[in-house]
């Protein structure tokens, strides 16, 4: 495959250069992906970003103005097309790391009312465990328990 006339595309795998104001270029390399698949950890970046809309439809060996912060251009230097896809599993990921960062919050935030309220409110324990527990264990099963 002549991958200089390949166009960045949805799941297009490229290599890239971000080049900063003094020059200074620094090596990524990830796949353009949907917003519901997204993880920059994983290497899958989301298309409606800055960077993804930047690069959408350019090609390999082309330098696309990129200002964004200290940055001032990016160098495509590989695309390979897309086609095999993404992992369903990459959208299933994203969500568990989101779920772990809204438990580490409420445990955060509980700690700090713990500390805050024990004079007023008399001692006040954070259940760690039941918050880091699955989201799906603390669903009600019906309506009913609701009421």
């Amino acid at each position: 495959m002549d991958t200089q006339n390949t166009p960045i595309t949805l799941h297009s795998r490229v290599t890239v250069e971000l080049v900063d104001s003094s020059g200074e270029a620094e090596r990524g390399e990830f796949t353009l992906v949907t917003g519901k698949q997204a993880d920059l950890k994983s290497g899958l970046l989301d298309e409606n970003t800055p960077l993804g809309q930047a690069l959408m439809g350019h090609h390999a060996g082309e330098t696309v103005p990129y200002e964004v912060g200290d940055l001032r251009a990016v160098r495509i230097l590989s695309v390979e097309s897309g086609e095999a896809g993404v992992s369903p599993e990459a959208a299933q990921k994203r969500r568990a790391d989101v779920q772990k960062a809204a438990a580490q919050s409420e445990i955060t935030n509980q700690m700090i009312f713990a500390t805050a309220s024990g004079s007023k409110w008399g001692d006040y324990e954070v259940d760690v465990e039941k918050l880091l527990k699955n989201d799906d264990e603390d669903k009600p099963q019906s309506n009913a328990d609701e009421r």
